[in-house]
C-alpha cells in the first residue's frame, strides 16, 4: 500500500509543482498596466489642480495594476515625478526622484540613514508625499542586497 502511494505522489508532484510555478509566475507580470495615450478629462483637471503649471503635453500616463491607479510621470523644478491618482481621480501620492550628490535632501535623513546602516551605501532617494505623510525612501545597497529606510525629514525613522 505504501508504494503505491509513493508512486502516486511522483506521478502527480512533478505537474503540480509545474502548475503551481506557472501560476506564480503569471501573476508577477505586468499585464495589468498600459499606457494611456488620452487621459480622461476629470484625470488632467484633478493631475492640474495638484501640480499647477506644469505642461500637461509633457505628461505621460499609464494604468499602474498594481497600485490600482493612474500613474503620471513628468519632470518639475528639475526633478522626476511620478504621481499616482485613484479610479476616482484622487491624488494619492507623488514621488519626486532625487540624484546623487542629494545636496536638496536634508543632512538628517542622510545621517540617518548612514547611521542605521553603516555598511551600506545610498544609491538612490525619493521624496514621497501623500495626504497623510511626507517622507524620504533611501534605497542603500552593499554588494548586490538593497535594503530601503523610510525616514522622515527631521531624521526620524518612519
Amino acid at each position: 500500500m505504501k508504494i503505491e502511494a509513493r508512486q502516486k505522489i511522483r506521478k502527480w508532484a512533478l505537474p503540480l509543482v509545474a502548475a503551481v510555478c506557472v501560476t506564480s509566475l503569471q501573476s508577477c507580470d505586468k499585464d495589468d498596466d498600459y499606457d494611456i495615450r488620452q487621459a480622461p478629462r476629470e484625470l488632467v483637471e484633478a493631475f492640474n489642480a495638484q501640480f499647477p503649471g506644469v505642461d500637461g503635453q509633457w505628461v505621460e500616463w499609464e494604468w499602474n495594476g498594481r497600485m490600482n491607479a493612474y500613474e503620471a510621470d513628468f519632470w518639475q523644478d528639475r526633478y522626476e515625478k511620478s504621481a499616482w491618482f485613484s479610479k476616482s481621480y484622487e491624488w494619492l501620492m507623488t514621488e519626486t526622484d532625487y540624484n546623487p550628490p542629494f545636496s536638496e535632501v536634508p543632512q538628517a535623513v542622510i545621517d540617518a540613514a548612514e547611521t542605521q546602516n553603516p555598511d551600506y551605501r545610498i544609491e538612490d532617494i525619493d521624496y514621497i508625499e501623500t495626504p497623510q505623510e511626507n517622507y524620504y525612501n533611501v534605497e542603500m545597497e552593499r554588494n548586490d542586497r538593497d535594503i530601503y529606510v523610510d525616514i522622515y525629514a527631521d531624521g526620524t525613522l518612519r
